[in-house]
């Protein structure tokens, strides 16, 4: 599902629908702003509600039943391979040297299946690390707090990193997690998620779904939010 870009009624961070026209910040990126200041802008590479195909396969891809899960991260694996072949200089404009992943909350750092599903893809699987794991701080819904993540500094300090997550929603882990590779000295943090999920029961919602409907605005790989108006070819 073809992500529309930051603009009227699309919030300038992670390009979620927005309720007021004068807005430019969503209200979940507004209440992490100012916890933890001035927010990274986060490449979507599809949208995602309850009922698209791009969500099932954010949900199963984490599945115990290997075959689905195997199935699933394949596909994922496949979408970011296609999206980054014509977009990697528009995610990561100064290159990227270390490629990273949110922590999971339910699994250890050594099985984290978005780390896996990154292992599969060539452009990546060579510089995926482990870089982030759980500090003192609190992350939850809209509340990320700059101490929520920790990295070590040696491993960090200096390094352009791809960040990547499966789902946002509210961007709390996202976020967090920036703030900490930031804190142990990145060079630069360049935010990707695979799914902006989008409530389609939110009336604001609506009009970024009717877009993102229409035949000339269908999801094509040759276009991301950076480089919307243009055509892109290999």
């Amino acid at each position: 599902m073809a992500v529309k870009p930051p603009g009227p009624g699309v919030c300038r961070t992670c390009c979620g629908a927005l309720a007021g026209a004068s807005a430019t910040l969503c209200q979940s990126c507004r209440a992490i702003t100012a916890v933890l200041g001035p927010l990274y802008p986060v490449t979507p590479i599809s949208l995602a509600t309850d009922g698209s195909q791009i969500y099932a396969a954010l949900v199963q891809y984490k599945s115990d039943h290997r075959q689905l899960a195997a199935t699933q991260r394949l596909r994922l694996a496949g979408l970011v391979e296609v999206f980054l072949t014509y977009h990697l200089d528009c995610v990561a404009p100064h290159g990227f040297d270390v490629v990273t992943v949110v922590p999971s909350s339910r699994r250890p750092a050594g099985s984290n299946p978005l780390a896996a599903t990154l292992k599969m893809t060539d452009l990546l699987a060579s510089r995926v690390e482990a870089l982030l794991a759980p500090g003192p701080g609190k992350v939850e819904r809209n509340l990320a707090e700059a101490d929520a993540y920790v990295a070590d500094a040696a491993r960090v300090g200096g390094r352009r990193v791809l960040l990547f997550d499966d789902t946002y929603t509210t961007g709390a882990h996202l976020h967090a997690s920036v703030a900490a590779l930031m804190a142990s000295g990145a060079e630069r943090v360049y935010p990707v998620v695979l799914g902006r999920r989008q409530n389609d029961s939110w009336p604001p919602s609506h009009g970024v779904l009717a877009w993102s409907a229409q035949p000339a605005n269908r999801w094509s790989p040759r276009r991301c939010v950076h480089c919307w108006s243009q055509t892109r070819q290999l």
